[in-house]
């Protein structure tokens, strides 16, 4: 089973890595896995967001698991937790807290929602709701945040 976990990390890796290189290049220097760099997320998605319908599907499909794992990894890197795959929502989460807790953070549909248009999906707002669960969990705490 840690086969399959490593290889989930290294995959979330690499598509984090290809968000990053294939990001604007005002915003490269400014994604290095900080909190920061989470609003810097956001103003690339909305600034795509202007052009989303001249995207095909495959790209979008691209755009959103490549920014969606750079947000999964920054929130490992900052809180901790365990990369699993989910196969309902087929997408990657982490769960944070565990065994006492279980904060489940899955991005996609949130970077998908963004990356459409839609301001709701604001992710910074997002991972910060998520960082306030996460940071000091309390026992028997179960929340899903996608």
């Amino acid at each position: 089973m840690a086969t399959s976990k490593n290889e989930l990390y290294e995959e979330i890796q690499a598509w984090a890595q290809n968000a990053i290189f294939n990001s604007p290049t005002w915003s490269i220097n400014q994604l290095d896995y900080s909190e920061k760099s989470i609003s810097v997320v956001e103003l690339i998605l909305n600034e795509m967001s202007e052009n989303s319908l001249l995207l095909t599907e495959e790209q979008i499909t691209m755009i959103t698991q490549e920014y969606g794992c750079y947000l999964l990894l920054t929130a490992h890197k900052l809180y901790g937790g365990e990369f699993f795959w989910n196969g309902e929502h087929e997408q990657p989460m982490l769960i944070v807290g565990e065994p006492e807790a279980s904060i489940i953070l899955l991005t996609w549909y949130k970077v998908k929602g963004r990356l459409l248009g839609d301001k709701l999906d604001n992710v910074a707002y997002f991972i910060e709701e998520f960082s306030k669960a996460a940071f000091a969990p309390e026992a028997g705490t179960q929340l899903l945040y996608m």
